[in-house]
């Protein structure tokens, strides 16, 4: 079909403008794959403003994604940096917008009044639900937690941001401040954005029910294994879909105790996805390859759906190296947990269990693939 066939060249600009010359109906289509993301680099906003604010502009209904980025220049092009962009009203009139980047902006270097007015400006998106806030610079947490309470329908905050107050301050700061109950995926992966923005999910997990599901850390150091322990301590019981992308070069001197405490995966009871990020072959494996099939064993969710393991591959000689029994016999074993899942289900009818009124069958699931580094159990 034409639909499929558009889709099909979702990435290729060139072909989907040919498209879009064919009819209306194509067009349409063609525009969707278009406009759907917007990258406006300092150098285009001015034209691209002036595009949207022309009566005849039929394209704005379709941006669903604007990604700005200070760092974008253009050799003696003029610019409009992020903080200028918003002021323009053609922009903020793009309620049905879901989803903002953020990079390179420093926060800080604006007064309060120009921040209150910026924030006020970012909460005309009412429709958002995803806010990406990378290599951004704030003075703490506080007017990060602003910026996500001005959006009711938030689910997701990538927040890989630095602090200017000293970490140890704007930990504690961060214990005292409270992340609307909306957000319900995390991304992290900055040395403060971890331990800062986890400080207040952890705080909060204290008073009520966690609200974050997702949680996905990228660039996790051996420094933060007590933080990992305690988030999976505090609110491992709530997640249901985790990535954990380890820096493998800080693991190199991780003892097995520490590495098998601080990852009780066994916490995570309502778990759907796995995806661990920094395996990789080598002659001499850290903890992370040699426990790598203890550290799964320990899981116990019975809802789990998949687990991939992303592997770094630099010789073709390392893959004898690694123990791909052990971590066969694991899987096998666990059968996604099929005796986890009959023991659940005996509990929760634990009355005709003891009468011996209960026969529990679970069927089999499909066996391991590995395909492209990628380890997955469908």
């Amino acid at each position: 079909s034409p639909d499929a066939i558009i889709d099909h060249l979702h990435s290729d600009l060139k072909a989907l403008g040919t498209c879009g010359m064919v009819s209306s109906e194509w067009l349409k289509r063609s525009r969707h794959h278009i406009f759907t993301t917007v990258q406006l680099w300092p150098w285009r906003i001015r034209r691209f403003i002036n595009l949207t604010a022309s009566k005849k502009c039929t394209f704005s209904e379709h941006i669903q994604r604007i990604e700005l980025d200070d760092s974008r220049v253009k050799p003696n092009v003029p610019g409009v940096p992020f903080t200028d962009a918003l002021s323009h009203s053609p922009l903020t009139r793009l309620s049905q917008v879901e989803a903002i980047q953020v990079r390179n902006v420093d926060w800080t270097a604006l007064s309060f009044p120009e921040q209150v007015q910026l924030r006020s400006r970012l909460a005309r998106f009412k429709l958002l639900k995803r806010l990406e806030l990378d290599d951004v610079t704030f003075h703490d947490l506080r007017e990060i937690v602003s910026i996500v309470t001005s959006f009711p329908l938030l689910q997701q905050l990538s927040a890989n941001v630095s602090f200017t107050k000293f970490r140890e301050h704007a930990v504690a700061g961060a214990a005292k401040l409270r992340l609307p109950r909306n957000v319900e995926a995390l991304e992290l992966a900055t040395d403060d954005g971890l331990p800062v923005v986890l400080a207040s999910v952890l705080a909060a997990a204290a008073d009520a029910d966690p609200h974050v599901t997702r949680l996905n850390l990228r660039n996790l150091k051996v420094e933060h294994l007590p933080l990992l322990r305690n988030v999976i301590r505090k609110i491992g019981g709530h997640l249901r879909h985790v990535l954990l992308g380890l820096d493998r070069a800080s693991w190199e001197h991780v003892d097995e105790d520490g590495f098998l405490q601080s990852l009780k995966l066994c916490r995570l009871r309502q778990l759907r996805t796995l995806h661990i990020e920094g395996i990789s072959f080598s002659e001499k494996p850290t903890a992370l390859e040699s426990h790598l099939s203890h550290l799964l064993s320990r899981l116990e969710s019975p809802f789990l759906k998949q687990i991939s393991l992303a592997f770094d591959l630099h010789r073709f000689d390392d893959l004898d190296t690694f123990d791909w029994k052990s971590l066969q016999k694991v899987l096998k074993e666990l059968n996604f947990f099929r005796p986890a899942v009959e023991a659940w289900v005996r509990k929760a009818l634990k009355d005709l269990d003891e009468r011996d009124a209960l026969t529990v069958s679970v069927v089999s699931v499909n066996d391991s693939w590995l395909s492209n580094g990628l380890l997955c159990l469908p």
